[in-house]
């Protein structure tokens, strides 16, 4: 059994409520389900303690004995596909009095019941390396040998293309869309650097141009030229967000604020985008 923690905050409170996120797997589903309601609650609210790859409800029970006394307001968000471990987890949670949600259980039911089938009840069954697998991993390799220009020759192959000045969001952006399963390159749009020939040979539908504000630019680049004047940058920054919006309005490509929306929200925006081309 592996153990984790996790919380919103720099550090819990003391009258923190603490999340169990029990699983026979990974647990990373559940645990993004429980974070994102801890999301909703102030800095240190929530602790959570993920519990991952447990093979037996001792391993939950044994835990929850030792660290009885560390936990007061507690409850267990658990995604056990073994049914009868996931029984005998809940039995033991009901025993100790502890609140406890089953998050896939009944989604397994209910998609038996539609699919007709019998469940597999495997326990990594989801983890194994089939097609979808594969191609997550050629995606992230394909970002690595793409990131910032290199390889442009390879420009075709590319799902999605991403342009814009330093400090526009676009390699947070790849990495995002390529732990998805798509193949991201990304291109700088600074002045002087002059962009490849090879993009005039992909749809412009499948290229997107960042922006982002101008304190947020400057930001960036004080940080990489601490010695510079803080003017000149904001000159400079100004002169290339011209600069990038002309060749932007060049290739003809959408173009979003990466400021106004986190990393999910655009690579969101953009999937939807290209998966109705």
């Amino acid at each position: 059994m592996n153990v984790t923690f996790d919380q919103f905050g720099d550090e819990a409170r003391d009258d923190a409520a603490v999340v169990f996120v029990v699983s026979d797997s990974l647990g990373e589903s559940a645990n993004n389900v429980v974070l994102s309601a801890a999301a909703q609650f102030s800095d240190g609210a929530v602790r959570v303690v993920r519990l991952s790859q447990i093979e037996s409800a001792e391993d939950v029970s044994n835990y929850l004995d030792e660290h009885e006394d560390e936990y007061v307001s507690t409850a267990v968000f658990h995604s056990i596909v073994d049914p009868m471990l996931r029984r005998q987890v809940r039995n033991d949670l009901n025993a100790r009095g502890i609140l406890s949600v089953d998050i896939l259980g009944p989604v397994v039911q209910l998609l038996a019941g539609l699919t007709e089938e019998k469940p597999k009840n495997q326990a990594r069954a989801h983890h194994t390396v089939d097609a979808r697998y594969k191609r997550r991993v050629d995606a992230m390799e394909f970002f690595f040998n793409h990131d910032d220009g290199k390889n442009f020759q390879d420009l075709p192959e590319a799902d999605v293309i991403l342009v814009g000045l330093t400090g526009s969001a676009k390699t947070p952006l790849a990495m995002h869309l390529s732990f998805l399963g798509y193949k991201v390159a990304n291109l700088p749009l600074d002045p002087g650097v002059d962009l490849p020939e090879e993009l005039s040979q992909v749809d412009h539908k499948r290229v997107f141009g960042l922006v982002n504000s101008l304190d947020a630019l400057v930001e960036v680049r004080l940080r990489s030229a601490a010695d510079k004047d803080a003017n000149e940058v904001m000159a400079e920054v100004e002169d290339a967000q011209v600069y990038a919006a002309k060749r932007m309005d060049d290739l003809g490509c959408v173009c979003l604020n990466a400021e106004q929306k986190t990393v999910e929200e655009l690579g969101a925006d953009i999937i939807a985008r290209i998966e109705s081309i």
